[in-house]
């Protein structure tokens, strides 16, 4: 999957259409995904190629980028049929890093706002090197009682009051002596 999300991406940014076919990957993606007819047709082995890339055609030939259904014709005659979906995951994370965009994610109690993410970026913003912006992806998980964990990549900053708790639990069970005065 990443090697032709990868050729894709060379062929985007030679087009000058980077933006764009990230939102026509996402397009072709949704519209598999949200119908079985479709899906169920794609991924049929019995299904011959041409008719599988001219219901792709005609499906998406006015409403993306030529190169979307060239991919497309590619992928069916290379029997990939069932990376088409998955194409548009790898070719976002190419995007990211062309873009220099850093996804942090970001899980809390409750949704945060405007004001507590941007304090969040700033902070975080001189850890992360040689990205131009950041952007924040908010889990809300009350199971965390409060605070918030921030995650980028293999990073992880846990400042949950669920990880304090922990932390306090396991000291004093490491503690039985209590001095008495």
């Amino acid at each position: 999957t990443h090697r032709y999300a990868k050729a894709f991406m060379d062929l985007a940014m030679q087009n000058n259409v980077v933006d764009k076919c990230l939102d026509d990957l996402l397009l072709v993606k949704t519209t598999i995904e949200a119908n079985e007819e479709l899906r169920t047709l794609i991924y049929q082995p019995f299904v011959s190629k041409e008719h599988k890339i001219n219901i792709l055609t005609r499906l998406f030939k006015d409403r993306t980028e030529s190169i979307i259904i060239d991919l497309l014709r590619l992928l069916i005659e290379k029997n990939r049929d069932e990376i088409i979906t998955e194409i548009y995951d790898e070719y976002h994370e190419l995007y990211l890093e062309y873009k220099k965009i850093a996804v942090v994610t970001v899980t809390s109690a409750v949704c945060l706002d405007e004001k507590t993410t941007n304090r969040i970026i700033n902070i975080i913003r001189n850890k992360i090197v040689g990205k131009d912006s950041i952007e924040i992806k908010n889990i809300v998980d009350k199971k965390i009682i409060g605070g918030f964990i921030v995650k980028y990549k293999d990073y992880e900053y846990d400042a949950s009051v669920r990880n304090t708790l922990k932390r306090l639990q396991s000291s004093f069970e490491g503690n039985l002596y209590v001095k008495k005065y």
